[in-house]
């Protein structure tokens, strides 16, 4: 952690010793742990610091204000979230499933885990000191809405969702795509949407609105429209040094149909 970089780390599901907080299962939600020190200052390099959020497992969020920031506001407990850093260094946060509530699921199986967790498609901002609810729902298991292809508009959200892949171009537009969630429907399943957030609006540009589609692979080594990847989950994904996006494997639907494979 050399050259005076800052990490943040939001979340390890069921692990209570880290910031974290979240909805309970099943019931009243526990109380919530107040952080002692709401304004920590960074300690020393290679040192680690307890920014927000509480000290035990499976807290519930507390929103506040959208687009209001406050020393209170702190995102529910989940794991599969995706992440952003903005071009001003803030954490951007998005979506992934709450605690279980019944008997144990396979993380690759949605029709399991869409019965026993909350899936999030909310959207969080921490700029060091505190988080602010951006824009998405305040609770779970929502459809997305996803307007017209390429067209940015204040009612676009992607679908409550985790194990999606997220990336940040050049222009410091955020970018969203696939995982386990919501389609348009309210069915579940693998997606495979791209989403692009600017200027406070989602975009929906390109794949589909449903889920579990299959891959549209093309030619190998050449670029078309037509190309497209198949539905997934759990990817992984990263940014080179010229903005272009790159996407590897993860588990969901092939050219062939099936949805039930890694990739």
């Amino acid at each position: 952690m050399g050259n005076g970089m800052k990490f943040f780390v939001f979340m390890l599901a069921g692990m209570a010793a880290v910031a974290v907080s979240g909805c309970s299962g099943a019931g009243t939600p526990p109380a919530t742990v107040q952080d002692p020190t709401p304004n920590p200052t960074p300690g020393s390099p290679n040192e680690w610091t307890w920014m927000s959020g509480s000290n035990t497992a499976n807290q519930a969020g507390s929103y506040g204000t959208l687009g209001t920031a406050a020393p209170a506001n702190v995102p529910g407990a989940r794991a599969g979230a995706v992440s952003w850093t903005d071009a001003a260094g803030a954490l951007w946060l998005f979506g992934g499933a709450g605690p279980m509530v019944g008997g144990g699921c396979n993380q690759l199986d949605p029709l399991c885990w869409a019965g026993t967790n909350a899936y999030y498609n909310d959207l969080w901002k921490f700029n060091g000191s505190e988080w602010t609810w951006v824009g998405g729902s305040n609770t779970t298991d929502q459809p997305g809405s996803y307007g017209t292809q390429g067209v940015a508009a204040a009612g676009n959200s992607p679908g409550a969702r985790l194990g999606g892949v997220s990336w940040r171009d050049t222009s410091g537009n955020l970018w969203l795509f696939g995982g386990t969630g919501y389609d348009s429907t309210g069915a579940v399943g693998a997606l495979n949407d791209l989403w692009k957030y600017g200027s406070g609006k989602w975009t929906w540009m390109g794949g589909s609105n449903v889920v579990n589609q299959t891959g549209k692979y093309g030619t190998l080594g050449t670029a078309a429209p037509g190309n497209f990847p198949g539905a997934r989950s759990g990817a992984v994904s990263l940014t080179d040094a010229s903005g272009n996006f790159w996407l590897f494997g993860g588990a969901g639907c092939d050219s062939t149909g099936d949805c039930g494979s890694a990739l």
